[in-house]
């Protein structure tokens, strides 16, 4: 065992999320979001065992998936969301037209149905305040969530599926390339490691927290060789933290006095930086 740190081996899953949100929140220096006195709401970043394939074959077909669902959701931003409404004005002509159209579509169809569930009122919210752009909101969303989890397969793909055996330490590396994440995103730059002069332990924040979160899951790896490993898959966008309102006229979008519109443009931060990157 680590001098100096508890093993939690027999840790139920409320009391490992929590002493994760200890953690982290120790290493960024604020309280994360959906943690109460009643809850932890989950652990702080994402702690599963990120291959749950049991075959290449099976990785391969959810990765195809993937790459349909970002292809296709790029496809449909595209045509509201590209340069083309500053380069042809009729094009924004259009999608204003298509804009009332499935609008007025949208409250016909709510007008049939009546408020059953929490799922039927979030719907009628939905077209009531702004069905178009709340679509958008929500496309949006799930093309960051589909890059990201392709983000997840790559990572998969080049450390598990192009190697002989499995490598031993995969689920460290996960660990510590998602911490690693959360800290760059958070902080706008990379972590650091090093290892004492004193004492085979980390030197730094970020090390030792990795350290005591490897303890917590009870992940039995050279932390340094983890880190290391971590701290160079950062890439450039890694250290961008979410930008909420840069994209007026990136992409083509000008906002005007509605607010539905101001909040849909707001949500539309890092989509040209996103899918201009895809294509590199």
């Amino acid at each position: 065992m680590l001098k100096g740190i508890i093993i939690y081996p027999f840790m139920d899953a409320d009391k490992v999320n929590e002493k994760l949100h200890d953690l982290v929140e120790s290493l960024l220096g604020r309280r994360l979001e959906g943690r109460t006195i009643l809850t932890s709401g989950g652990p702080p970043f994402d702690i599963s065992r990120a291959n749950i394939h049991n075959s290449k074959a099976e990785f391969q077909v959810e990765a195809d998936a993937v790459d349909s669902i970002i292809e296709h959701a790029k496809a449909i931003m595209d045509v509201f969301l590209s340069d083309r409404a500053k380069q042809n004005p009729d094009h924004q002509v259009m999608v204003d037209r298509l804009r009332v159209a499935f609008q007025l579509s949208a409250n016909k169809e709510m007008q049939k149905k009546g408020i059953g569930s929490a799922n039927d009122l979030a719907l009628k919210n939905v077209v009531q305040s702004g069905f178009y752009f709340n679509s958008i909101m929500v496309l949006l969303e799930l093309f960051g969530a589909a890059t990201e989890r392709r983000k997840e397969l790559s990572d998969q793909e080049r450390d598990f599926w192009t190697v002989s055996n499995r490598p031993p330490n995969y689920y460290a590396r996960s660990i510590a390339l998602r911490l690693a994440r959360l800290y760059a995103r958070e902080k706008s730059e990379r972590p650091t490691f090093g290892i004492s002069s004193q004492g085979n332990h980390p030197s730094t924040e970020f090390g030792r927290t990795l350290e005591q979160v490897f303890e917590v899951l009870n992940i039995k790896a050279n932390v340094k060789n983890a880190a290391v490993w971590a701290i160079d898959q950062l890439s450039e966008e890694d250290l961008r933290p979410p930008q909420n309102a840069l994209l007026g006229g990136l992409l083509g979008v000008v906002p005007n006095e509605d607010s539905e519109q101001k909040s849909a443009v707001n949500a539309l931060a890092n989509y040209r930086h996103k899918t201009d990157k895809g294509s590199e």
